[in-house]
Parts: structure tokens; C-alpha cells; sequence
């Protein structure tokens, strides 16, 4: 994990997402995230993976807080993880 929290120290204050595993971590900004996102197959009628990470993107806190994305195996998660105050 410590390739993880120090891609969330070098990103304070930027909005986007931390695509992580458990040894590689990638930063994408909003613009990137939004590209891949728009990559993505549509699933009509679902609330799908992409919708919820948009959703995600938008609302929290960047200076403050850290979206990430954890794929382990065939599962993915959306995390948000919060600094200490």
C-alpha cells in the first residue's frame, strides 16, 4: 500500500482517480478519467460501473480527500479514502 499513499500525497488538491493494484498505481486527472469512461460499453438501464466512478469524480472532496480504483483479480472497486485531520 505504499505506492498507493504516495500517489495520494503527490495528487493533493487534484481532481481525478487513482487506478491501483497491489503493485502499481496510475493517476489519471478528470479529463483522462472522463476518456475512459467514454471507452467504457454502454449498459442501458443499469446503474453501471462508470455512471457510479463518474458520480464519485464529481462529488468529493480533492483537497481533502482521494478516489481510487481497486482491481483485484476480476472484481473492481471504487474507494474513497479521507486524510486525517
Amino acid at each position: 500500500m505504499k505506492h498507493l499513499v504516495k500517489c495520494f500525497q503527490e495528487n493533493v488538491g487534484r481532481r481525478g482517480v487513482t487506478f491501483y493494484d497491489e503493485e502499481h498505481c496510475n493517476f489519471l486527472t478528470w479529463d483522462e478519467v472522463v476518456k475512459f469512461i467514454s471507452a467504457l460499453p454502454k449498459e442501458e438501464g443499469k446503474d453501471s460501473f462508470s455512471e457510479r466512478l463518474a458520480d464519485s469524480l464529481a462529488n468529493y472532496n480533492p483537497d481533502q480527500e482521494f478516489l481510487a480504483v481497486h482491481q483485484h483479480g476480476k472484481s473492481v472497486s471504487v474507494e474513497l479514502y479521507s486524510q486525517a485531520q
